[in-house]
């Protein structure tokens, strides 16, 4: 008969290798740490479904809300965005200026905003701004393009150029360039002195 004093380490040892060889086999794979596809120089930010908003003591001037932004942690850097939707807001609070882009990017400050890709601005007035580039310098209240831009009105006033100079409200602008227009009834208009014509 066998003597179990002498057997039982052995047993008790190959019971504790099998357990450990099933444990490990079974343990699930870490899977590896994700890799971006561009050089990063810096530590920054990347935000999906992010708003930003922007006051002036109590009164709430404009509001960015995109898909994506990117900004690096130092606030030393571009704020790139995509898609840009921009709600600009009068001194009264109430959505002003609607405007929307492919893509997107802001200086440090957030002071100059720049615009590219299906350009479109929408202000309460029914004018509509389209273009390829804008350039909006917040501060200053100024647009700027040195490509071509469409200015609808709300009458069907259609008028375009190169070298747009505007302000942000569109309430008065201008074209260095290649300028042709459309304008619907225009004798008639010209006749009843329309005061509000280009609105």
């Amino acid at each position: 008969m066998p003597d179990f004093r002498y057997i039982m380490p052995y047993a008790i040892f190959a019971l504790i290798c099998a357990v450990s060889c099933v444990s490990v086999g079974c343990a699930p794979k870490k899977d590896p740490l994700p890799v971006g596809e561009k050089v990063i120089s810096a530590p920054h930010q990347e935000l999906t479904d992010a708003s930003l908003y922007f006051y002036q003591g109590d009164i709430k001037r404009w509001w960015l809300d995109a898909d994506y932004m990117s900004r690096p942690l130092s606030d030393s850097g571009e704020l790139t965005v995509a898609p840009v939707r921009i709600t600009v807001y009068d001194t009264l609070g109430k959505p002003s200026t609607r405007i929307t882009s492919d893509s997107g990017s802001s200086d440090s400050k957030m002071a100059i905003f720049d615009l590219w890709g299906a350009v479109n601005i929408k202000n309460e007035e029914g004018m509509t701004v389209t273009g390829e580039r804008l350039r909006w310098y917040k501060d200053q209240r100024r647009v700027t393009s040195d490509t071509f831009v469409q200015v609808e009105t709300k009458k069907g006033d259609i008028l375009r150029g190169k070298g747009l100079e505007a302000r942000d409200d569109f309430s008065r602008f201008s074209f260095s360039a290649d300028v042709q227009g459309v304008f619907p009834d225009f004798k008639r208009r010209m006749e009843e002195g329309d005061e509000d014509f280009l609105r």
